[in-house]
């Protein structure tokens, strides 16, 4: 892993790339309390707008490894008995709401790159005793889900962490019922990086590395299939270091 690490990005392979992030990831779910490039835990949730009266009812272990790139919860708009993919799931901290708003005929699915991440998930959701839930590990260009399979796919800040973010969206759309929507926060660009600003892996880990300029992630959404592409709203937050990254927050539809 430490020659991956000298490694210039644009020299990684994808499977390099993954396997960076899985072991970062998992750092991310040990000792959330570490030093990283990139915003971690309770007070990032906070600033990007999870009510406080909330948190303070859940673990700790819940939030403290929370790095989504906003929260999604306002605009989700889950409908009870809906089945729900949560793609790359953390510690279950949106699984939590989504399990929730679903209620008990409906069911959330989780998936995570890293196992620690799904491990300490499924113990922070049956601590608070959530159990329309399953969880596994997997890669977000590979589901594993049939076909037509969920209501909803939704997401908070995978795509930047995906070297294929073509794949990952051809699998959301694959795994959707006809009429199903994804939702999911995204930092994209305002306009194309310098290139000095994606020299290593650590680029990478703090969404910015791999971000795309709206535009041209908006375009790979409509060509894998989805229709009623809509920014519900766009704003700069906790996650949004580099002057040009902006949090969009996306819906989209599956004819």
């Amino acid at each position: 892993m430490f020659g991956i690490k000298k490694k210039a990005l644009k020299e990684m392979s994808p499977d390099e790339i993954k396997e960076a992030v899985k072991e970062k990831y998992s750092k991310v779910a040990k000792d959330p309390c570490s030093a990283f490039n990139f915003p971690v835990g309770r007070d990032f949730a906070l600033k990007v707008g999870y009510p406080k009266e909330m948190l303070d009812t859940l673990p700790e272990s819940m939030y403290e490894s929370f790095t989504g790139a906003n929260n999604p919860q306002p605009f989700v708009n889950l409908k009870e008995g809906e089945v729900v993919l949560d793609l790359g799931c953390g510690a279950g901290l949106d699984i939590y709401f989504y399990a929730q708003a679903v209620g008990e005929k409906g069911k959330v699915y989780g998936l995570d790159i890293s196992e620690d991440m799904v491990n300490k998930a499924k113990r922070n959701l049956g601590a608070v005793g959530i159990k329309n839930v399953e969880i596994k590990c997997g890669y977000s260009d590979n589901l594993g889900f049939q076909d037509n399979f969920f209501d909803v796919v939704a997401s908070n800040g995978i795509y930047n962490l995906s070297p294929d973010k073509e794949a990952v969206m051809r699998d959301a759309f694959r795994v959707l019922k006809p009429g199903g929507r994804t939702v999911f926060c995204e930092i994209v660009l305002k306009e194309k990086l310098p290139e000095d600003v994606k020299k290593d892996i650590n680029d990478w880990f703090r969404c910015i590395g791999g971000a795309l300029p709206e535009k041209e992630f908006l375009g790979l959404m409509e060509k894998v299939g989805f229709k009623n592409i809509e920014v519900i709203s766009k704003c700069r937050n906790a996650r949004t270091g580099h002057p040009l990254a902006i949090c969009a927050n996306v819906r989209a539809y599956k004819p």
